[in-house]
């Protein structure tokens, strides 16, 4: 937007040339003129008689007449020129001069005429224009008292002509040249002040007009924005009388060109009007159109002074996005299937290589009756186990807490999943034990084992290539009382910082090919015994995972190792 000023003299200048000579005021001088010229030369006539004014009155008003239609010519030729603006005036005080003086002189009563002169010619022609015609009245009043003075032409009833006859000629110069000087001042004056207070008019009109145009242009450009939203726009009163609509909101609502009729039967309206009366509902609200969902946004509506004048209602067309919202969570949906089959295949591999390795041992039928039982027992613990684990991410998918009341040994889940790992993924690696204490808990045993199972084959995948790998599963007394600590640490190089607080993160996995789930199950499994899972790990130093546990009561404990309780 333009910044008009006093300095911006283009717009402003032009504006006051083309507003003080515009057409319709060009209309109004020339009929003004008419009207008092016509009117003087009529007065004159009838109160100074035919024989002594009467032919120079008259030619007066023919001259008036034909300076009209003379301008009117002129102003088809020349449009824009106020060249013959100032020749009318030019002309006009020059007659006023003559009627003037044969009207009194200078110094009777129609010299006030002159000041009319000055003040219409500083309203038309500014400030210059004032100073030019008052400084040419003032030479023509002069001419007059010269005239005067010099006894070229007497006016009968002239004051100055009256003091000519009993008072010396010096008398009446200094008369004459006092009055000129007045009456020149003042009109030089009334020059001023009516081309400024005309200028600053018209430079505020200018002003004005501009910014009129600039808010026209504003709300026009506000129209089209409107119009060429893709959301439908409905605006009502406070009497719920619609006010406008755009097209998108015909488009959506399925309205023709009598759409005030019609829109007062649809839903959204009364949504809308709802909405504006109560005051309760919220401001958006999905409905269905048809075969369309269409999202309604609500607000009031302001007048330009900032009142409530109605309410308005924003409508949207969200069918599309809602069938893409459907498609990308069916997508998530099956990619979280993948994520977790691979998983659960991921964790069924473990019983599944202890199961092999015992069932090749057995095949090969060298095995004495004790050790032969034993690998038998292996594989029904670890079938046991694999029904246990698909137990297990079923309560996980059902997003639920689960409650344990059986006692536990944690020195036979350290055994039992020792004897997978080295069954199993673990042979390479040396794994260490160490039990301080029958520490017994409340939980599953399976689930325990699978937990323990997943933190050593990490390990053991983090110490791969490392010939100097070591494990070691301890289980003691933990820092808080009545709690049993279970610790899995190895001397393999270490988690960074940037990614050790996002590991425990479903999916999150810096593995080929891992899943991100291991460390999640783990810490569910934890969740679920009400323990406590920990990680402590830096680059070179190995990590550990330590798990807090709250041991069972005594009597449970010793109903479960028939023996002394050591927690």
């Amino acid at each position: 937007m333009r910044l008009i000023g006093r300095n911006s003299a283009a717009a402003p200048s032009d504006r006051r040339s083309r507003g003080i000579l515009s057409m319709g005021r060009r209309s109004w001088l020339l009929v003004g003129r008419f009207i008092i010229f016509e009117m003087l030369v009529a007065l004159g006539i009838i109160f100074l008689g035919w024989h002594s004014v009467g032919r120079i009155y008259a030619t007066i008003g023919v001259a008036v007449i034909l300076m009209m239609l003379i301008d009117m010519v002129l102003r088809r030729i020349y449009p824009d020129r106020r060249w013959i603006t100032w020749l009318l005036f030019i002309i006009d005080a020059l007659l006023a001069a003559i009627v003037i003086q044969m009207a009194g002189g200078f110094d009777g009563p129609f010299a006030i005429l002159f000041f009319l002169h000055t003040f219409v010619a500083g309203a038309f022609l500014g400030v210059r224009g004032g100073v030019v015609i008052a400084v040419l009245d003032t030479f023509l009043i002069a001419a007059m008292a010269f005239i005067t003075i010099s006894g070229t032409f007497l006016v009968a009833g002239s004051p100055l002509g009256k003091l000519l006859e009993t008072l010396p000629r010096a008398v009446s110069f200094q008369y004459s040249g006092l009055l000129v000087a007045i009456n020149g001042g003042f009109l030089i004056l009334t020059g001023l002040v009516s081309g400024y207070l005309t200028e600053h008019i018209t430079f505020e009109q200018g002003r004005v007009a501009l910014a009129l145009d600039e808010l026209g242009k504003t709300r026009a450009m506000s129209r089209q924005i409107l119009q060429s939203l893709s959301d439908g726009v409905l605006v009502i009163d406070n009497d719920g009388e619609p006010i406008s609509i755009n097209r998108s909101g015909l488009e959506v609502l399925s309205l023709a060109e009598n759409w005030r009729q019609d829109v007062t039967d649809t839903d959204v309206y009364t949504i809308l009007r709802g909405y504006q009366i109560s005051g309760s509902m919220p401001p958006v609200i999905e409905i269905s159109l048809e075969d369309r969902v269409v999202e309604c946004r609500m607000g009031v509506y302001l007048d330009n002074s900032g009142n409530p004048a109605g309410a308005l209602v924003a409508m949207t067309d969200i069918t599309e996005t809602i069938e893409l919202k459907k498609r990308l969570q069916e997508q998530e949906k099956l990619a979280v299937v993948g994520r977790l089959s691979s998983t659960l295949a991921h964790e069924i591999r473990n019983p599944l290589a202890s199961m092999s390795g015992a069932a090749h041992v057995l095949r090969m039928g060298t095995l004495e009756w004790d050790k032969a039982d034993r690998m038998t027992r292996l594989i029904s613990r670890q079938a046991r186990r694999i029904s246990e684990i698909i137990e297990g991410y079923l309560e996980l998918s059902r997003s639920r807490m689960t409650r344990y009341s059986e006692p536990v040994s944690l020195e036979s889940v350290v055994n039992e999943a020792l004897e997978v790992a080295t069954q199993g993924f673990g042979w390479q690696v040396e794994i260490e034990s160490v039990i301080e204490g029958n520490m017994i808990v409340l939980g599953s045993q399976s689930r325990l084992v699978q937990l323990l199972t997943n933190l050593i084959r990490n390990s053991t995948e983090a110490l791969e290539g490392n010939s100097s790998g070591v494990i070691q599963v301890s289980v003691r007394k933990g820092e808080d009382e009545g709690t049993a600590e279970l610790r899995v640490r190895d001397n393999g190089p270490g988690i960074p910082a940037d990614i050790l607080g996002s590991i425990k993160v479903p999916f999150f996995t810096t593995k080929k090919e891992g899943t991100g789930l291991g460390l999640y199950v783990a810490r569910r499994v934890v969740d679920d015994h009400q323990g406590n899972l920990t990680i402590k790990s830096a680059p070179g130093e190995g990590t550990a995972v330590i798990i807090q546990l709250p041991l069972a009561p005594p009597d449970m404990a010793v109903a479960r190792t028939g023996g002394p309780y050591d927690g």
